[in-house]
């Protein structure tokens, strides 16, 4: 989860400086439709992936399938995100964040306007791990403990709970990490997310 080093052929990622340019030229042709089309403000948009994918949402959820990376998921449509990949090397794979802000239309503002929260999607390489257990004892060090959960159709999933509590799913080629982050009366990610960990979809 270090923010030094490569990424491996195997996670697919465009490289970061790319990405970046992508999210400033989104940026810049949001802002440009935003002068067309007055005060009406568009759903939130994924800054490199593509929505939805093959997802099925609920309701009126917003999906995110990030190809790449070989993961998607449903996530709520009030919210609107900033979209950061790094690699990293310890363990080996890409860190994606997310700076979320709930920024809903007048009409459908609620109690939670205005909150916002830190999310991490760690991807990482499975090396020769067979289970959860061998790799977090490998990659993660010691002081962890694993529950077992279900998370979308991963092969097999785990709460980890140690200096942090962290989300764990083994797909055939990757361990993806789930970080939740947000202080006392921001947005309850952990709530929001966890309800949706059915939504998931593993592809790679």
């Amino acid at each position: 989860m270090s923010p030094a080093g490569y990424v491996p052929l195997s996670l697919r990622p465009a490289p970061p400086a790319a990405r970046f340019r992508l999210v400033a030229l989104g940026a810049l042709l949001w802002l440009c439709a935003c002068g067309v089309s007055g005060p009406a403000r568009p759903g939130p948009q994924p800054s490199v992936a593509s929505a939805a994918g093959n997802l099925s949402c609920p309701g009126s959820d917003h999906g995110l399938q990030d190809e790449q990376m070989g993961w998607g998921f449903c996530y709520p449509a009030t919210w609107k995100y900033i979209e950061r990949v790094q690699p990293s090397t310890a363990p080996v794979g890409a860190d994606t964040t997310f700076d979320i802000v709930v920024d809903a239309p007048s009409p459908r503002a609620g109690a939670d306007q205005g909150l916002f929260g830190f999310m991490i999607i760690g991807t990482y390489e499975l090396g020769g791990a067979t289970s959860l257990s061998q790799w977090t004892a490998t990659n993660l060090g010691p002081g962890w403990s694993l529950s077992p959960i279900t998370w979308g159709n991963a092969l097999e999933a785990d709460v980890a709970s140690g200096p942090r509590t962290v989300r764990l799913a083994r797909t055939p080629h990757h361990v993806v990490l789930l970080d939740l982050r947000s202080g006392q009366g921001n947005l309850d990610l952990d709530q929001a997310m966890g309800s949706r960990l059915g939504s998931w979809r593993f592809s790679y």
